[in-house]
């Protein structure tokens, strides 16, 4: 009897370092159910949880979206980044309320716009984050893309429409007081995987 008890805690240990090795929620699924009664079943069960909440939040996190992160919220609302996926999902929200009447009555194709006013200090460098089919999407991204990036949180959206060679789209773009900061603030875009091009250098 002794013998039988050993040999099934040598092979729970043995499936615990597989396991461990593998390291997905699926693996410490699997030996949850083969050893529901080990003295590891319980770690096995943190370390799954643990998993799929932070595979969860970055699945959250790359969208950036206020349905996105209400998502990862119904799921783990005690969950480790609870707390800044409410604060993301409000600011989402918020922001989506007060830039809605600015879209409401989108100008003709081709006519200048300035749907959301320009910041009031002075900008010499402009950098491009997008072009779209309207003002509306040109906000859009931009409430995607601030949220993800610290560099974009003291800036705001310029969106243009002025024609560019025969072009109708709605550039969104930013404005930066110096070169530097521009590259500074591109580098850290393009880390991400955002797009951020040069436009004009000066207004």
């Amino acid at each position: 009897m002794a013998l039988l008890a050993l040999g099934a805690c040598s092979k729970a240990d043995g499936a615990w370092e597989e396991a461990m090795r593998t390291d997905t929620p699926d693996a410490y699924e699997h030996f949850i159910t083969q050893h529901p009664g080990s003295k590891q079943a319980e770690l096995a069960r943190t370390r799954r949880d643990a998993l799929v909440d932070d595979r969860d939040w970055n699945v959250a996190r790359r969208r950036a979206t206020a349905d996105a992160y209400g998502a990862y919220l119904e799921v783990h609302p005690e969950g480790v980044w609870s707390e800044l996926a409410a604060r993301r999902r409000a600011a989402l929200l918020k922001q989506a309320s007060a830039t809605a009447p600015a879209t409401a009555d989108e100008p003709p194709s081709g006519e200048p716009s300035s749907v959301v006013p320009e910041a009031s200090k002075p900008v010499m460098h402009y950098m491009q984050l997008g072009a779209f089919s309207s003002a509306k999407a040109a906000l859009g991204s931009w409430g995607r893309l601030q949220p993800s990036y610290p560099e974009l949180a003291d800036l705001q959206p310029l969106i243009d429409a002025t024609p560019l060679e025969g072009s109708s789209l709605f550039r969104l773009r930013i404005g930066l007081e110096s070169k530097e900061d521009a590259e500074r603030v591109c580098a850290a875009l393009r880390r991400g995987g955002a797009e951020c091009i040069r436009s004009e250098t000066s207004r």
